[in-house]
Protein backbone atom coordinates (compact mmCIF):
# COMPACT_ATOMS: atom_id res chain seq x y z
CA UNK A 1 0.00 0.00 0.00
CA UNK A 2 3.22 2.13 -0.04
CA UNK A 3 2.46 3.00 -3.61
CA UNK A 4 -0.40 4.75 -2.73
CA UNK A 5 1.98 7.65 -1.01
CA UNK A 6 0.70 11.30 -2.21
CA UNK A 7 4.47 12.64 -3.18
CA UNK A 8 2.29 15.22 -5.25
CA UNK A 9 1.30 17.38 -1.76
CA UNK A 10 3.51 19.74 -0.31
CA UNK A 11 5.86 19.39 1.57
CA UNK A 12 6.48 15.95 0.09
CA UNK A 13 6.26 17.27 -3.32
CA UNK A 14 9.87 18.90 -2.33
CA UNK A 15 12.20 15.66 -1.48
CA UNK A 16 14.44 14.04 -4.02
CA UNK A 17 13.85 10.58 -5.57
CA UNK A 18 16.28 9.07 -3.10
CA UNK A 19 14.87 10.50 -0.28
CA UNK A 20 11.31 9.36 -1.45
CA UNK A 21 12.74 5.74 -1.61
CA UNK A 22 14.28 6.34 1.66
CA UNK A 23 10.86 7.49 3.20
CA UNK A 24 8.74 4.32 1.13
CA UNK A 25 11.31 1.99 2.93
CA UNK A 26 10.42 3.50 6.34
CA UNK A 27 6.86 4.01 6.85
CA UNK A 28 4.25 1.62 7.87
CA UNK A 29 0.60 1.34 8.13
CA UNK A 30 -1.46 1.44 10.87
CA UNK A 31 -5.75 0.88 11.17
CA UNK A 32 -7.84 2.63 13.72
CA UNK A 33 -11.27 1.67 14.23
CA UNK A 34 -13.71 3.93 14.90
CA UNK A 35 -13.47 6.15 18.52
CA UNK A 36 -10.01 3.96 18.94
CA UNK A 37 -7.43 6.93 20.30
CA UNK A 38 -4.61 7.16 18.31
CA UNK A 39 -2.15 9.78 20.53
CA UNK A 40 -2.84 10.78 24.45
CA UNK A 41 -1.36 13.83 26.56
CA UNK A 42 1.61 12.99 27.75
CA UNK A 43 2.30 9.78 25.24
CA UNK A 44 5.97 9.93 23.92
CA UNK A 45 5.98 11.06 20.29
CA UNK A 46 7.93 8.74 17.92
CA UNK A 47 6.32 8.95 14.12
CA UNK A 48 4.46 11.42 12.55
CA UNK A 49 0.80 9.92 11.01
CA UNK A 50 -0.04 10.73 7.57
CA UNK A 51 -4.06 10.30 6.76
CA UNK A 52 -4.10 7.93 3.86
CA UNK A 53 -8.00 7.45 4.85
CA UNK A 54 -10.48 8.18 7.40
CA UNK A 55 -11.13 10.80 9.77
CA UNK A 56 -9.19 12.22 12.87
CA UNK A 57 -10.28 14.89 15.41
CA UNK A 58 -7.36 16.64 18.00
CA UNK A 59 -9.41 17.31 21.29
CA UNK A 60 -8.27 19.15 24.38
CA UNK A 61 -8.70 17.15 27.25
CA UNK A 62 -9.23 19.72 30.18
CA UNK A 63 -11.19 21.74 28.62
CA UNK A 64 -13.20 19.36 26.77
CA UNK A 65 -12.61 21.34 23.03
CA UNK A 66 -12.51 20.14 19.92
CA UNK A 67 -9.49 21.96 18.33
CA UNK A 68 -9.35 20.66 14.54
CA UNK A 69 -10.51 17.69 12.34
CA UNK A 70 -7.90 15.96 9.83
CA UNK A 71 -8.87 14.06 6.76
CA UNK A 72 -6.72 12.72 3.63
CA UNK A 73 -3.21 13.68 3.26
CA UNK A 74 -3.34 15.75 6.35
CA UNK A 75 -0.72 15.51 9.11
CA UNK A 76 -0.31 15.24 12.91
CA UNK A 77 0.94 15.20 15.58
CA UNK A 78 3.62 18.16 14.34
CA UNK A 79 4.35 19.65 17.17
CA UNK A 80 5.04 16.15 18.73
CA UNK A 81 7.70 15.79 16.66
CA UNK A 82 9.77 18.73 17.89
CA UNK A 83 8.63 19.01 21.81
CA UNK A 84 8.66 15.03 22.46
CA UNK A 85 5.74 14.33 23.99
CA UNK A 86 1.84 14.79 22.71
CA UNK A 87 -0.11 17.95 24.25
CA UNK A 88 -3.82 16.64 23.14
CA UNK A 89 -6.10 13.67 22.30
CA UNK A 90 -6.16 12.28 19.13
CA UNK A 91 -9.46 10.06 18.42
CA UNK A 92 -10.49 8.19 15.25
CA UNK A 93 -13.74 9.32 13.89
CA UNK A 94 -14.41 6.72 11.75
CA UNK A 95 -12.35 3.90 10.36
CA UNK A 96 -8.83 5.72 9.46
CA UNK A 97 -6.15 4.39 7.98
CA UNK A 98 -2.15 6.12 8.29
CA UNK A 99 1.15 6.02 6.85
CA UNK A 100 3.39 5.85 9.84
CA UNK A 101 6.55 7.81 9.45
CA UNK A 102 9.18 7.56 12.20
CA UNK A 103 10.36 10.81 14.26
CA UNK A 104 14.07 10.29 13.71
CA UNK A 105 13.30 9.52 9.66
CA UNK A 106 11.08 12.46 10.07
CA UNK A 107 14.03 14.89 11.38
CA UNK A 108 16.51 13.77 9.49
CA UNK A 109 14.21 14.38 6.05
CA UNK A 110 13.92 18.21 7.70
CA UNK A 111 18.33 18.34 8.11
CA UNK A 112 18.58 16.96 4.29
CA UNK A 113 16.19 18.88 2.40
CA UNK A 114 15.38 23.08 3.49
CA UNK A 115 12.17 22.55 1.15
CA UNK A 116 10.97 20.37 2.87
CA UNK A 117 11.97 21.65 6.64
CA UNK A 118 10.60 25.39 5.76
CA UNK A 119 6.82 23.87 5.37
CA UNK A 120 6.86 22.81 8.75
CA UNK A 121 7.92 26.82 9.62
CA UNK A 122 4.74 27.69 12.33
CA UNK A 123 3.59 31.03 10.34
CA UNK A 124 2.28 31.74 6.61
CA UNK A 125 4.28 32.98 5.19
CA UNK A 126 7.17 30.19 5.47
CA UNK A 127 4.28 27.56 4.23
CA UNK A 128 2.71 29.34 0.98
CA UNK A 129 6.13 30.17 -0.19
CA UNK A 130 7.33 26.39 -0.28
CA UNK A 131 4.10 25.42 -2.15
CA UNK A 132 4.59 28.54 -4.59
CA UNK A 133 5.41 26.90 -8.00
CA UNK A 134 8.42 28.45 -9.93
CA UNK A 135 8.17 30.55 -13.18
CA UNK A 136 8.66 28.75 -16.58
CA UNK A 137 10.52 31.45 -18.81
CA UNK A 138 10.81 29.23 -21.72
CA UNK A 139 7.63 31.56 -23.51
CA UNK A 140 9.49 34.55 -23.45
CA UNK A 141 12.82 33.00 -24.07
CA UNK A 142 11.59 31.86 -27.77
CA UNK A 143 10.11 35.18 -28.35
CA UNK A 144 11.01 37.38 -31.46
CA UNK A 145 11.66 40.61 -32.75
CA UNK A 146 8.51 42.15 -34.04
CA UNK A 147 6.69 45.44 -34.66
CA UNK A 148 5.11 44.83 -31.30
CA UNK A 149 8.25 45.06 -28.97
CA UNK A 150 10.37 47.70 -30.56
CA UNK A 151 9.88 51.39 -30.93
CA UNK A 152 9.63 53.35 -34.00
CA UNK A 153 13.29 55.08 -35.21
CA UNK A 154 12.82 58.65 -35.55
CA UNK A 155 15.29 59.69 -37.97
CA UNK A 156 17.18 63.61 -37.77
CA UNK A 157 19.83 65.02 -39.45
CA UNK A 158 23.24 65.70 -37.65
CA UNK A 159 22.74 69.56 -38.30
CA UNK A 160 19.80 69.47 -36.24
CA UNK A 161 20.68 71.55 -32.92
CA UNK A 162 20.81 70.54 -28.81
CA UNK A 163 17.74 72.09 -28.98
CA UNK A 164 15.74 70.93 -31.66
CA UNK A 165 16.88 67.71 -30.61
CA UNK A 166 15.60 67.76 -27.13
CA UNK A 167 12.16 69.34 -27.95
CA UNK A 168 11.76 66.13 -30.53
CA UNK A 169 12.45 63.68 -27.46
CA UNK A 170 10.11 65.63 -25.12
CA UNK A 171 7.59 65.86 -27.82
CA UNK A 172 7.47 62.49 -28.59
CA UNK A 173 8.04 60.77 -25.73
CA UNK A 174 11.38 58.75 -27.14
CA UNK A 175 14.36 58.17 -25.16
CA UNK A 176 16.63 57.89 -28.40
CA UNK A 177 17.24 59.24 -31.48
CA UNK A 178 18.87 58.06 -35.22
CA UNK A 179 21.08 60.86 -36.50
CA UNK A 180 22.14 60.52 -40.13
CA UNK A 181 25.21 62.34 -40.95
CA UNK A 182 28.12 61.91 -43.99
CA UNK A 183 26.31 58.51 -45.10
CA UNK A 184 26.40 57.13 -41.53
CA UNK A 185 24.20 56.42 -38.53
CA UNK A 186 24.51 56.99 -35.24
CA UNK A 187 22.49 57.01 -31.62
CA UNK A 188 21.76 59.82 -29.79
CA UNK A 189 20.06 59.55 -26.07
CA UNK A 190 18.87 62.12 -23.67
CA UNK A 191 22.04 60.78 -21.08
CA UNK A 192 24.05 61.99 -24.58
CA UNK A 193 22.09 66.05 -24.35
CA UNK A 194 21.89 66.39 -21.29
CA UNK A 195 26.31 65.92 -20.94
CA UNK A 196 26.66 67.87 -24.13
CA UNK A 197 24.48 70.91 -22.59
CA UNK A 198 25.53 70.83 -18.86
CA UNK A 199 28.52 69.17 -19.01
CA UNK A 200 30.25 70.30 -21.83
CA UNK A 201 28.85 73.43 -21.41
CA UNK A 202 27.59 73.10 -25.27
CA UNK A 203 25.61 76.19 -26.89
CA UNK A 204 21.64 74.88 -27.59
CA UNK A 205 22.60 75.59 -31.49
CA UNK A 206 25.45 72.97 -31.65
CA UNK A 207 24.69 70.34 -34.08
CA UNK A 208 23.51 66.91 -32.69
CA UNK A 209 25.95 65.00 -34.81
CA UNK A 210 29.33 66.21 -32.04
CA UNK A 211 26.87 63.93 -29.26
CA UNK A 212 25.81 61.17 -31.24
CA UNK A 213 27.72 57.85 -31.25
CA UNK A 214 28.17 56.51 -34.66
CA UNK A 215 29.20 52.51 -33.51
CA UNK A 216 25.52 51.42 -33.82
CA UNK A 217 25.18 48.35 -32.99
CA UNK A 218 21.82 46.29 -34.30
CA UNK A 219 20.12 43.14 -34.23
CA UNK A 220 17.98 41.78 -37.49
CA UNK A 221 14.02 41.87 -37.20
CA UNK A 222 12.72 38.24 -36.55
CA UNK A 223 16.32 37.24 -34.58
CA UNK A 224 15.35 36.15 -30.80
CA UNK A 225 14.14 38.93 -27.84
CA UNK A 226 16.88 35.98 -25.92
CA UNK A 227 19.87 37.64 -28.33
CA UNK A 228 19.34 40.77 -28.26
CA UNK A 229 19.61 40.77 -24.48
CA UNK A 230 22.40 39.16 -24.89
CA UNK A 231 24.06 41.23 -27.45
CA UNK A 232 23.19 44.27 -24.94
CA UNK A 233 24.91 42.51 -21.85
CA UNK A 234 28.10 41.68 -23.62
CA UNK A 235 28.44 45.51 -25.65
CA UNK A 236 27.21 46.96 -22.04
CA UNK A 237 24.88 48.89 -24.06
CA UNK A 238 21.27 49.62 -22.86
CA UNK A 239 19.62 49.98 -26.79
CA UNK A 240 19.82 48.78 -30.61
CA UNK A 241 18.71 49.43 -33.60
CA UNK A 242 16.87 47.12 -35.41
CA UNK A 243 16.86 46.45 -39.12
CA UNK A 244 14.50 44.64 -41.57
CA UNK A 245 17.47 43.69 -44.56
CA UNK A 246 18.92 46.95 -44.72
CA UNK A 247 16.55 49.38 -44.06
CA UNK A 248 16.17 50.48 -40.06
CA UNK A 249 13.05 49.43 -38.71
CA UNK A 250 12.92 50.97 -34.93
CA UNK A 251 15.09 50.62 -31.63
CA UNK A 252 14.91 48.29 -28.99
CA UNK A 253 15.30 49.46 -25.36
CA UNK A 254 16.87 47.37 -22.46
CA UNK A 255 14.07 48.42 -20.30
CA UNK A 256 11.30 47.31 -22.82
CA UNK A 257 13.40 43.73 -23.53
CA UNK A 258 13.67 42.95 -19.81
CA UNK A 259 10.09 43.52 -19.24
CA UNK A 260 9.21 41.65 -21.92
CA UNK A 261 11.31 38.62 -20.27
CA UNK A 262 9.41 38.93 -17.06
CA UNK A 263 5.86 39.50 -18.28
CA UNK A 264 5.06 40.67 -21.93
CA UNK A 265 3.04 43.54 -20.49
CA UNK A 266 5.12 46.47 -22.31
CA UNK A 267 3.36 45.39 -25.51
CA UNK A 268 0.09 46.24 -24.33
CA UNK A 269 2.29 49.54 -22.81
CA UNK A 270 3.36 50.48 -25.80
CA UNK A 271 0.03 50.21 -27.68
CA UNK A 272 -1.97 52.12 -24.77
CA UNK A 273 0.40 55.13 -25.54
CA UNK A 274 -0.05 54.78 -29.06
CA UNK A 275 -3.64 54.29 -29.53
CA UNK A 276 -5.52 57.41 -31.12
CA UNK A 277 -8.81 56.92 -30.25
CA UNK A 278 -11.15 54.92 -28.16
CA UNK A 279 -11.63 52.13 -30.22
CA UNK A 280 -7.62 51.06 -30.45
CA UNK A 281 -7.88 51.85 -26.92
CA UNK A 282 -10.37 49.28 -26.20
CA UNK A 283 -8.76 46.50 -28.18
CA UNK A 284 -5.65 47.10 -25.80
CA UNK A 285 -7.59 46.84 -23.19
CA UNK A 286 -9.39 43.59 -24.19
CA UNK A 287 -6.04 41.60 -23.92
CA UNK A 288 -5.69 42.49 -19.69
CA UNK A 289 -7.32 39.59 -19.18
CA UNK A 290 -5.01 36.90 -21.45
CA UNK A 291 -2.20 38.97 -19.90
CA UNK A 292 -3.51 38.18 -15.97
CA UNK A 293 -3.87 34.31 -17.31
CA UNK A 294 -0.19 34.29 -18.58
CA UNK A 295 1.40 35.93 -15.60
CA UNK A 296 -0.66 33.16 -13.59
CA UNK A 297 -0.03 30.30 -15.28
CA UNK A 298 3.63 31.35 -15.34
CA UNK A 299 3.58 31.09 -11.43
CA UNK A 300 3.89 35.16 -11.48
CA UNK A 301 3.36 35.94 -7.34
CA UNK A 302 0.10 37.88 -6.88
CA UNK A 303 1.73 41.21 -5.79
CA UNK A 304 3.67 41.95 -9.07
CA UNK A 305 0.60 41.13 -11.04
CA UNK A 306 -1.76 43.41 -8.79
CA UNK A 307 0.91 46.31 -9.10
CA UNK A 308 1.32 45.89 -13.00
CA UNK A 309 -2.45 45.96 -13.56
CA UNK A 310 -2.91 48.64 -11.62
CA UNK A 311 -0.10 50.61 -13.86
CA UNK A 312 -2.29 49.50 -17.36
CA UNK A 313 -5.16 50.14 -15.67
CA UNK A 314 -3.90 53.57 -14.97
CA UNK A 315 -2.58 54.30 -18.03
CA UNK A 316 -5.68 53.29 -19.77
CA UNK A 317 -8.11 55.49 -17.82
CA UNK A 318 -5.53 58.34 -18.34
CA UNK A 319 -5.66 58.16 -21.87
CA UNK A 320 -9.34 57.90 -22.10
CA UNK A 321 -9.33 61.08 -19.68
CA UNK A 322 -7.21 62.98 -21.95
CA UNK A 323 -9.58 61.57 -25.11
CA UNK A 324 -12.88 62.88 -22.88
CA UNK A 325 -11.36 66.17 -21.14
CA UNK A 326 -10.63 69.09 -23.08
CA UNK A 327 -6.86 69.92 -22.57
CA UNK A 328 -7.73 73.38 -21.04
CA UNK A 329 -9.53 71.59 -18.08
CA UNK A 330 -6.62 69.07 -17.42
CA UNK A 331 -5.04 71.76 -14.59
CA UNK A 332 -8.26 72.20 -13.39
CA UNK A 333 -9.18 69.17 -11.79
CA UNK A 334 -7.96 65.95 -10.55
CA UNK A 335 -9.48 62.46 -11.51
CA UNK A 336 -8.99 59.88 -8.56
CA UNK A 337 -9.99 56.16 -8.42
CA UNK A 338 -11.22 54.68 -5.38
CA UNK A 339 -11.82 50.98 -3.85
CA UNK A 340 -9.76 48.11 -4.56
CA UNK A 341 -8.68 50.04 -7.77
CA UNK A 342 -7.63 53.21 -5.35
CA UNK A 343 -5.93 50.08 -3.55
CA UNK A 344 -4.25 48.87 -6.63
CA UNK A 345 -5.41 45.37 -5.61
CA UNK A 346 -7.90 44.75 -8.48
CA UNK A 347 -6.59 42.33 -10.92
CA UNK A 348 -9.95 41.03 -13.41
CA UNK A 349 -12.20 44.52 -14.49
CA UNK A 350 -14.53 45.12 -11.94
CA UNK A 351 -17.05 48.14 -11.80
CA UNK A 352 -16.30 51.74 -12.16
CA UNK A 353 -15.08 53.41 -8.75
CA UNK A 354 -14.16 56.91 -9.65
CA UNK A 355 -14.93 60.51 -8.72
CA UNK A 356 -13.57 64.00 -9.48
CA UNK A 357 -12.40 67.08 -7.90
CA UNK A 358 -12.45 70.33 -9.56
CA UNK A 359 -10.54 73.86 -8.80
CA UNK A 360 -12.67 75.99 -6.31
CA UNK A 361 -13.53 78.28 -8.89
CA UNK A 362 -15.12 75.22 -11.74
CA UNK A 363 -18.51 74.75 -11.66
CA UNK A 364 -19.87 70.65 -11.74
CA UNK A 365 -21.93 71.83 -14.79
CA UNK A 366 -18.98 72.56 -17.03
CA UNK A 367 -17.66 69.29 -16.30
CA UNK A 368 -20.44 66.93 -16.51
CA UNK A 369 -20.63 66.73 -20.31
CA UNK A 370 -17.05 65.57 -20.54
CA UNK A 371 -17.60 63.19 -17.34
CA UNK A 372 -20.33 61.38 -18.77
CA UNK A 373 -18.16 60.72 -22.42
CA UNK A 374 -15.36 59.59 -19.72
CA UNK A 375 -17.76 57.07 -17.78
CA UNK A 376 -19.26 55.64 -21.24
CA UNK A 377 -15.85 55.41 -22.54
CA UNK A 378 -14.52 53.31 -19.74
CA UNK A 379 -17.62 51.01 -20.72
CA UNK A 380 -16.08 50.48 -23.74
CA UNK A 381 -12.72 49.66 -22.23
CA UNK A 382 -14.76 46.66 -20.18
CA UNK A 383 -15.19 48.15 -16.66
CA UNK A 384 -19.42 47.89 -15.76
CA UNK A 385 -20.99 50.90 -14.18
CA UNK A 386 -20.86 50.84 -10.67
CA UNK A 387 -24.17 49.42 -8.72
CA UNK A 388 -24.00 52.16 -5.89
CA UNK A 389 -23.33 55.03 -8.96
CA UNK A 390 -19.73 55.92 -7.69
CA UNK A 391 -18.76 57.40 -10.83
CA UNK A 392 -18.03 60.54 -12.07
CA UNK A 393 -21.37 60.86 -14.51
CA UNK A 394 -23.15 61.21 -11.35
CA UNK A 395 -22.92 64.75 -9.82
CA UNK A 396 -22.67 63.40 -6.37
CA UNK A 397 -18.78 62.35 -7.42
CA UNK A 398 -18.42 65.55 -8.84
CA UNK A 399 -17.61 68.35 -6.22
CA UNK A 400 -15.11 71.26 -6.22
CA UNK A 401 -12.45 70.63 -3.66
CA UNK A 402 -14.21 72.79 -0.76
CA UNK A 403 -16.91 70.88 -1.05
CA UNK A 404 -15.83 67.92 -0.78
CA UNK A 405 -13.87 68.90 2.23
CA UNK A 406 -16.78 69.59 3.87
CA UNK A 407 -18.20 66.55 2.97
CA UNK A 408 -15.84 64.94 4.60
CA UNK A 409 -15.82 66.58 7.90
CA UNK A 410 -19.84 66.08 7.31
CA UNK A 411 -19.47 62.17 7.43
CA UNK A 412 -16.39 61.87 10.49
CA UNK A 413 -19.38 64.26 12.49
CA UNK A 414 -22.44 62.28 11.91
CA UNK A 415 -20.94 58.80 12.66
CA UNK A 416 -23.78 56.83 11.70
CA UNK A 417 -23.14 53.10 9.45
CA UNK A 418 -23.98 55.15 6.32
CA UNK A 419 -21.22 57.83 6.75
CA UNK A 420 -18.63 54.95 7.63
CA UNK A 421 -19.57 53.67 4.56
CA UNK A 422 -18.83 57.05 2.32
CA UNK A 423 -15.65 57.47 4.36
CA UNK A 424 -14.50 53.58 4.00
CA UNK A 425 -14.84 54.55 0.03
CA UNK A 426 -12.92 57.62 0.15
CA UNK A 427 -10.09 56.40 2.26
CA UNK A 428 -8.22 54.88 -0.69
CA UNK A 429 -7.71 57.39 -3.26
CA UNK A 430 -5.71 57.06 -5.99
CA UNK A 431 -4.61 59.87 -8.41
CA UNK A 432 -4.81 59.25 -11.93
CA UNK A 433 -5.19 62.50 -14.36
CA UNK A 434 -5.25 66.09 -13.66
CA UNK A 435 -3.62 67.80 -11.15
CA UNK A 436 -2.52 65.79 -8.42
CA UNK A 437 -2.36 68.57 -5.89
CA UNK A 438 -5.79 68.43 -5.71
CA UNK A 439 -5.98 64.37 -4.87
CA UNK A 440 -3.22 65.42 -1.70
CA UNK A 441 -5.28 67.67 -0.25
CA UNK A 442 -8.29 65.68 -0.60
CA UNK A 443 -6.73 63.11 1.65
CA UNK A 444 -4.55 65.21 4.21
CA UNK A 445 -8.12 66.79 4.99
CA UNK A 446 -9.31 63.24 5.52
CA UNK A 447 -6.29 62.52 7.80
CA UNK A 448 -7.18 65.11 9.79
CA UNK A 449 -10.79 64.93 10.38
CA UNK A 450 -10.58 61.69 11.84
CA UNK A 451 -7.48 62.18 14.10
CA UNK A 452 -8.19 61.89 17.92
CA UNK A 453 -11.81 60.96 16.99
CA UNK A 454 -11.79 57.15 19.00
CA UNK A 455 -15.45 56.75 18.70
CA UNK A 456 -15.44 56.89 15.30
CA UNK A 457 -12.31 54.61 14.61
CA UNK A 458 -13.60 52.44 17.15
CA UNK A 459 -17.03 52.27 15.42
CA UNK A 460 -15.17 51.95 12.09
CA UNK A 461 -12.70 49.57 12.52
CA UNK A 462 -16.20 47.62 14.01
CA UNK A 463 -16.82 46.78 10.62
CA UNK A 464 -14.37 44.38 9.90
CA UNK A 465 -16.51 42.11 12.66
CA UNK A 466 -19.35 42.33 10.48
CA UNK A 467 -19.14 38.75 8.90
CA UNK A 468 -18.24 35.60 10.91
CA UNK A 469 -14.65 33.65 10.16
CA UNK A 470 -16.18 30.99 7.81
CA UNK A 471 -14.50 28.25 10.88
CA UNK A 472 -16.22 25.38 12.21
CA UNK A 473 -16.46 24.55 15.81
CA UNK A 474 -13.84 22.28 15.58
CA UNK A 475 -11.40 24.58 13.85
CA UNK A 476 -11.83 23.66 10.10
CA UNK A 477 -13.28 25.38 6.91
CA UNK A 478 -17.16 26.12 6.91
CA UNK A 479 -19.23 27.01 4.10
CA UNK A 480 -22.43 27.35 2.44
CA UNK A 481 -24.00 25.34 -0.28
CA UNK A 482 -22.99 27.69 -2.43
CA UNK A 483 -19.39 27.88 -1.15
CA UNK A 484 -16.99 30.21 0.77
CA UNK A 485 -17.34 33.87 -0.01
CA UNK A 486 -13.76 34.51 0.50
CA UNK A 487 -14.25 38.07 0.08
CA UNK A 488 -17.07 38.57 3.21
CA UNK A 489 -14.61 35.94 4.94
CA UNK A 490 -10.95 36.82 4.79
CA UNK A 491 -10.56 39.90 2.69
CA UNK A 492 -13.01 42.56 3.98
CA UNK A 493 -12.33 42.17 7.57
CA UNK A 494 -7.98 42.38 6.65
CA UNK A 495 -8.66 45.34 3.92
CA UNK A 496 -11.02 47.32 6.72
CA UNK A 497 -9.54 46.63 9.82
CA UNK A 498 -5.94 47.89 8.38
CA UNK A 499 -7.54 50.69 6.90
CA UNK A 500 -9.15 51.76 10.15
CA UNK A 501 -5.46 51.47 11.52
CA UNK A 502 -3.69 53.28 8.68
CA UNK A 503 -6.40 56.28 9.61
CA UNK A 504 -5.75 56.16 13.15
CA UNK A 505 -2.18 56.47 12.66
CA UNK A 506 -2.07 59.14 9.53
CA UNK A 507 -0.89 56.43 6.98
CA UNK A 508 -0.95 57.74 3.77
CA UNK A 509 -0.39 54.72 1.51
CA UNK A 510 -3.76 53.28 0.50
CA UNK A 511 -2.67 49.46 -1.01
CA UNK A 512 -3.38 47.46 1.94
CA UNK A 513 -0.05 45.22 2.13
CA UNK A 514 2.16 48.81 2.07
CA UNK A 515 -0.28 49.92 5.04
CA UNK A 516 0.54 46.50 6.88
CA UNK A 517 4.42 47.50 6.56
CA UNK A 518 4.17 51.24 7.49
CA UNK A 519 1.98 49.75 10.29
CA UNK A 520 4.45 47.26 11.31
CA UNK A 521 7.17 50.39 11.07
CA UNK A 522 5.17 52.48 13.33
CA UNK A 523 5.18 49.10 15.71
CA UNK A 524 1.50 48.46 15.40
CA UNK A 525 2.14 45.17 14.00
CA UNK A 526 4.63 42.57 15.39
CA UNK A 527 6.69 41.29 12.31
CA UNK A 528 5.31 38.15 12.17
CA UNK A 529 2.21 39.22 12.50
CA UNK A 530 2.49 41.49 9.43
CA UNK A 531 4.40 38.45 7.44
CA UNK A 532 1.32 35.98 8.29
CA UNK A 533 -1.41 39.22 7.65
CA UNK A 534 0.32 39.65 4.15
CA UNK A 535 0.74 35.89 3.06
CA UNK A 536 -3.26 35.29 4.38
CA UNK A 537 -4.49 37.88 2.10
CA UNK A 538 -2.02 37.12 -0.90
CA UNK A 539 -3.76 33.55 -0.59
CA UNK A 540 -7.47 34.92 -0.34
CA UNK A 541 -6.79 36.59 -3.81
CA UNK A 542 -4.49 33.88 -4.79
CA UNK A 543 -8.03 31.25 -4.86
CA UNK A 544 -10.60 33.86 -5.81
CA UNK A 545 -8.49 34.33 -9.60
CA UNK A 546 -7.65 31.09 -9.84
CA UNK A 547 -11.57 30.33 -9.40
CA UNK A 548 -12.28 33.60 -11.54
CA UNK A 549 -10.05 32.52 -14.28
CA UNK A 550 -11.76 28.60 -14.00
CA UNK A 551 -15.35 31.05 -14.27
CA UNK A 552 -13.95 32.49 -17.49
CA UNK A 553 -12.57 35.62 -16.03
CA UNK A 554 -15.25 36.87 -14.08
CA UNK A 555 -14.45 38.96 -11.82
CA UNK A 556 -17.18 39.69 -9.14
CA UNK A 557 -17.22 35.96 -8.24
CA UNK A 558 -16.02 35.85 -4.67
CA UNK A 559 -17.25 31.92 -4.18
CA UNK A 560 -14.70 29.18 -3.73
CA UNK A 561 -15.23 25.88 -3.13
CA UNK A 562 -12.97 24.30 -0.64
CA UNK A 563 -13.70 21.11 -0.80
CA UNK A 564 -12.23 21.16 -4.64
CA UNK A 565 -9.05 22.58 -4.09
CA UNK A 566 -5.75 20.43 -3.51
CA UNK A 567 -4.84 19.24 0.35
CA UNK A 568 -2.45 21.91 0.61
CA UNK A 569 -4.49 24.77 -0.14
CA UNK A 570 -6.92 23.71 2.13
CA UNK A 571 -4.03 23.87 4.86
CA UNK A 572 -2.94 27.14 3.73
CA UNK A 573 -6.67 28.28 3.56
CA UNK A 574 -7.60 26.69 7.12
CA UNK A 575 -4.45 28.48 8.50
CA UNK A 576 -4.99 32.13 6.82
CA UNK A 577 -8.37 32.16 8.08
CA UNK A 578 -7.56 31.30 11.76
CA UNK A 579 -4.88 34.19 10.76
CA UNK A 580 -8.00 36.36 10.33
CA UNK A 581 -9.65 35.32 13.28
CA UNK A 582 -6.56 36.38 15.37
CA UNK A 583 -6.11 39.57 13.58
CA UNK A 584 -9.93 40.46 14.69
CA UNK A 585 -9.49 39.86 18.26
CA UNK A 586 -6.59 42.01 18.27
CA UNK A 587 -8.84 44.98 16.51
CA UNK A 588 -11.52 44.35 19.39
CA UNK A 589 -8.60 44.86 21.68
CA UNK A 590 -7.27 47.80 20.02
CA UNK A 591 -10.33 49.91 19.41
CA UNK A 592 -12.23 48.62 22.54
CA UNK A 593 -14.71 47.12 20.41
CA UNK A 594 -16.03 45.16 22.96
CA UNK A 595 -17.10 47.65 25.49
CA UNK A 596 -18.93 49.96 22.95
Amino acid sequence: MQDKFNFEQPPFNTLTSEQRQDLLERIDIAYFSRGESILAPGQLIDSLHIILKGVVEERHKERSEVLAQYTTDDLFDIRGQFDGDCRHDYVALEETLCFVLPTQAFLTLMTENPDFAAWFQHDLKGRQQTAAPRKNLSEFILTRIDNGNIQPAMVIDGQTSIFQATQLLKTHHLESLIVAHDGSFGMLTGTDLLYGAVLDALPAGEPVHVLASFNLVSVQKGDFLFNALMLMVQKKIERVAVKEGEQLAGILEMTQLLSQFSTHSHVLGLRILRADNIEELADAAATLGMLVENLHNNGVRLPFIMKLLASLNSQLMRKAFEFAFPHGLHDRLALMVLGSEGRSEQVLKTDQDNALILDNDLSPAEVMPYAELFSHYLEQLGYPPCPGKVMVNNPDWVKPLDDWQNNLSGWVSRNTPESHMQLAIVADPHFIAGRESLVRRFQKHLLTAVTGRELLLSEFAAQALRFHTPLTFFGDIKQSGKGLDIKRGGIFPVVQGVRALALEQGVTETNTLERIRRLTDLRIFEPEQADNLSEALILFWQLRLEQQLARGGDGMSQLLAPAALPRHQRDLLRHALHVVKKFKQKLEVHFQIRSL
